[in-house]
């Protein structure tokens, strides 16, 4: 009776190694698509923050939006790994 569920155990363990690859691989590129699109974002800001007169650049740094940008990269990259943790977990059924 035992030897009948070998076969089965087999395939089921082999659908599941098969998922967790699949999950492992669409994490990783979809990872690297976002991390390549916050990179350009950074450099578009850059490049408009080098373009700005000193003065007015000054006065918002003073007032805090340095910080602000940096509090928007933060939840866009937190945003990103929650993105990249929650395609992981489809592998295993709640």
């Amino acid at each position: 009776m035992p030897a009948a569920f070998i076969p089965l155990l087999a395939l089921l363990l082999k659908l599941l190694i098969v998922r967790i690859i699949i999950a492992t691989g669409l994490t990783f590129v979809s990872y690297v698509g976002y991390a390549v699109a916050l990179t350009k974002f950074k450099e578009y800001v850059v490049d408009a923050f080098s373009s700005m007169p000193s003065d007015i650049l000054n006065l918002l740094l003073i007032g805090g939006f340095g910080q602000g940008l940096g509090y928007l990269f933060g939840a866009f990259s937190f945003y990103v790994g929650m993105a990249a943790l929650n395609k992981l977990t489809f592998v295993m059924p709640r």
